[in-house]
């Protein structure tokens, strides 16, 4: 009997220890907010107040969001695409600097601002869609997005930033706004599968080696409010057949059409009064050439090494003929106009 009674305290013992280490378990705490993420997810903090999980490369940015932080994302390789929510407003710069994974993202219709460098070497990103608001794209925004075919740009866009689509190799198409008034420097240089563009008529500027190294535009339409092209513009676009230059045309800078060897013939406006340095030099099938009655100024070699020129009126108001303007036009006949 004393056996039966010790058995039966012992198991009554550890049936109580048993209660207690499950009552331990219901009871433990939640695991701390520094734990690791599941297998997969990857926890971002952005700033002190957002944190973003990125899941399978996927990153959904949370609803309240107005300003994604400056280099959010900069250099993760492993981003493959974003969602970003209604109430995002502006990108901050070099914000997915480097993502070169990054194939698409939601940009939300409230957005007005991107930051400077904010795409720049995201190499896989192959479209974009700008929203309606957007009035603002920062220097270097898409520079080297190597896969991006097309963009069109917004209507409220006055202004393209230095840079922003640089290197966009595969970029064969821009629709440009009504809106738009200046092109800034480098913003399309090196785009070489761009063929044609329209420029709206407000574009009153572009900049220095806007459009250099296109190698396959093939004609350009520029709009009436243009009064300056500047230097190296279209450098070394080989492939421009065609140049349509507007009434309102005052100056042609430095090297703007310089290497442009498909280019065959341009009827410069009566408002131009000066063509920079090496303007068209090599502009090897250059062979008819209408000079103003108002142009003043030729630069040095500015139609240097135009072999297919033969002949050209140079108008009786001109006072300045830079050193070598004509050097190598082998079959050229100057004349002076009366």
């Amino acid at each position: 009997a004393a056996g039966t009674a010790a058995e039966a305290a012992a198991a009554e013992n550890a049936l109580m220890d048993a209660e207690m280490e499950s009552a331990s378990v219901e009871q433990s705490p939640p695991p701390p907010s520094g734990a690791a993420p599941p297998p997969g997810y990857e926890v971002v903090g952005l700033d002190d107040d957002w944190q973003v999980v990125i899941s399978g490369g996927h990153a959904v940015l949370p609803e309240g969001m107005t300003h994604l932080p400056d280099r959010a994302f900069q250099g993760r390789t492993s981003l493959f695409s974003v969602a970003c929510p209604r109430s995002l407003v502006s990108i901050g710069i070099f914000a997915f600097d480097g993502c070169s994974s990054l194939v698409s993202i939601d940009l939300p219709a409230g957005l007005t601002s991107i930051g400077s460098s904010a795409f720049y070497g995201c190499s896989s990103l192959t479209s974009v869609t700008l929203p309606a608001g957007l009035t603002s794209i920062g220097n270097h925004a898409f520079l080297g997005c190597s896969a991006l075919a097309s963009v069109t740009l917004p209507a409220g866009l006055t202004s393209i930033g230095s840079s922003a689509f640089y290197g966009c190799s595969a970029l064969t198409r821009v629709t440009f706004p009504a809106g738009l008034v200046s092109i800034r420097n480098y913003a399309f240089f090196g785009c070489t599968s761009l063929r044609s563009i329209h420029l709206p008529a407000s574009l009153t500027s572009i900049g220095s080696y806007a459009f250099l190294g296109c190698s396959a535009l093939a004609s350009v339409t520029l709009p009436a409010g243009l009064t300056s092209i500047g230097s190296s513009a279209f450098y070394g676009c080989s492939a421009l057949t065609r140049v349509t230059f507007p009434a309102g045309l005052v100056s042609i800078r430095n090297y703007a059409f310089f290497g442009c060897t498909s280019l065959r013939s341009i009827h410069l406006p009566a408002s131009l009064t000066s063509i920079g340095s090496y303007a068209f030099l090599g502009c090897s099938a250059l062979a008819s050439v209408t000079l103003p009655a108002g142009l003043t100024s030729i630069g040095s070699y500015a139609f240097c090494e135009c072999t297919a020129l033969t002949s050209i009126n140079l108008p009786a108001g001109l006072t300045s003929i830079g050193w070598g303007a004509f050097e190598g036009c082998s079959g050229l006949t100057p004349s002076r106009g009366a």
